[in-house]
């Protein structure tokens, strides 16, 4: 298990259960390889907190109140397409399984949870989604290399500052989503700091690539555009 725990130990999942005692022992036995587990009695407050912490993998139920599992998924896609999406039911409900496959889940376990099903699963396809992230096409011949950290204009290496790349992988973290002044502080600034510091980063990253590349819109904050 020494290497699924070291392929975990940075990432954070998101459990969406309304049985409680469920919720409770994923959480528990979760938290042992995740850096960040949190947890949701429904898809109405799940939405709320991946629209905050955005987590590497997301975890439901299917048969909830309000809203089933893959309505749920199907939203966190929209956030996120990048975040592992898998689904639990006791039931074999072949209804579900032809949605679950449509709506392109990434695996679909059978209840009792067996946990070590579970994180096989979960490290096998963070494998694949950072090897997919290590290049990333910023467009106007930017692209960034995850596995280096290195940003490049064609062959030529662009330098950034500390803040400048801890603030493109927040970008690149949560496309498709507009992230606001107080989750760039929350997630990059380890003191309190000021609106203006950061827009100044916002401002140094933009010289740096092309203004474009980041849509602000007034009240929610600023969204990453990529080709």
């Amino acid at each position: 298990m020494s290497i699924i725990h070291k392929r975990l130990q940075n990432s954070s999942i998101l459990i969406v259960e309304d049985d409680s005692s469920t919720l409770k022992w994923l959480s528990r036995v979760l938290q042992i390889y995740f850096k960040e587990v949190y947890t949701a009695p429904n898809a109405i407050k799940a939405i709320e907190l991946f629209k905050n912490n955005n987590t590497d993998v997301v975890l439901a139920d299917i048969q909830m109140p309000d809203m089933d599992g893959l309505a749920f998924l199907d939203k966190i896609t929209k956030i996120n397409d990048k975040t592992i999406r898998i689904v639990m039911t006791a039931f074999n409900n072949t209804i579900y399984i032809n949605r679950a496959v449509q709506s392109g889940v990434d695996f679909y376990l059978k209840k009792p949870i067996d946990i070590d099903e579970l994180l096989v699963g979960i490290s096998s396809h963070l494998k694949i989604s950072q090897k997919n992230l290590e290049r990333v096409d910023l467009g106007e011949g930017f692209f960034f290399d995850s596995s280096n950290k290195m940003l490049y204009k064609q062959d030529k290496l662009i330098k950034l500052t500390k803040k400048e790349l801890l603030l493109l992988e927040l970008f690149l973290k949560n496309k498709n989503t507009y992230i606001s002044l107080e989750f760039i502080e929350q997630n990059i600034w380890e003191e309190n700091t000021t609106p203006d510091a950061i827009r100044m980063v916002i401002v140094g990253l933009r010289k740096k690539l092309y203004s474009k590349f980041l849509e602000n819109l007034k009240g929610l904050g600023y969204m990453i555009i990529l080709p």
